[in-house]
């Protein structure tokens, strides 16, 4: 009984540049590797537009990682796995509405920062569908006090918890960010354990303490944790759909 072999390719000589590819029917072919090189986009004043962008994009892609970096104790593992381009994408439309400086010049800190506003770190867990209570947020650049100020409300009317949860607490994170140096300092806060019950919530603040006098723009988010009560203990309750952490104001220094 004869057995088929398949052929073996044999190359004699360089390949010129050429990348070596099958098709369908399984046999293999030649073509000419394509794409500009590095050296010419960096050299090419053909290219001048194209280096322009590349470098007020890679100032995007370090601002995303900054925050990202600084906000990291708060966000819920679940938002990790799309979370630096959702930054980057967003940073990218900061530094675009910087309307002082040309392409390539333009930074986070001469652009729309309040385009932040409204992120949500876990895209499968928004803030918003989550707890849906009034407040308000303010920052004492003197003292450098983050504050989040909550009404009092009904739990069981305002916040929409996991099937299993019994209580919650709500958290404040505030990072003043140096975007040019690439550096923050980050802080936050925790408010006690509430029952997920109809008794009413009295009012109350949650804050983070940040320096005194700092001149950076700062970032305030706020999140929900859930917590499931056995006995005299509670545990955190892990579901990505209900973790929420959202940027809800920017500061920006006068």
């Amino acid at each position: 009984m004869s057995q088929k072999k398949d052929d073996l390719l044999q190359l004699v000589g360089g390949t010129q540049k050429m990348a070596i590819y099958r098709k369908k029917n399984g046999t293999y072919a030649f073509r000419k590797k394509g794409g500009v090189s590095k050296e010419r986009i960096e050299t090419d004043p053909n290219f001048a537009v194209l280096r322009l962008n590349l470098q007020d994009f890679g100032k995007a892609g370090k601002a995303g990682g900054l925050i990202k970096t600084a906000f990291k104790p708060l966000i819920p593992k679940e938002a990790n796995s799309d979370l630096f381009p959702r930054l980057t994408k967003l940073c990218k439309a900061v530094i675009k509405s910087d309307l002082e400086h040309e392409r390539g010049s333009r930074s986070m800190k001469f652009g729309d920062m309040n385009l932040l506003t409204g992120f949500d770190f876990n895209p499968a867990g928004v803030l918003g569908s989550t707890f849906i209570v009034p407040f308000t947020h303010s920052l004492d650049r003197v003292t450098g006090l983050a504050n989040i100020d909550l009404p009092e409300f009904i739990p069981a009317n305002m916040i929409v918890p996991p099937p299993n949860a019994t209580h919650f607490r709500m958290k404040i994170a505030a990072a003043a960010i140096n975007f040019d140096e690439g550096k923050y300092v980050f802080a936050m806060g925790i408010s006690g354990i509430q029952a997920l019950d109809d008794a009413a919530t009295p009012s109350f603040t949650i804050n983070a303490q940040l320096p005194a006098n700092n001149t950076d723009p700062v970032l305030i988010a706020l999140g929900i944790e859930f917590l499931l009560q056995e006995g005299n203990f509670q545990y955190p309750v892990n579901n990505s759909r209900f973790n929420g952490l959202q940027l809800i104001g920017v500061d920006n220094p006068a």
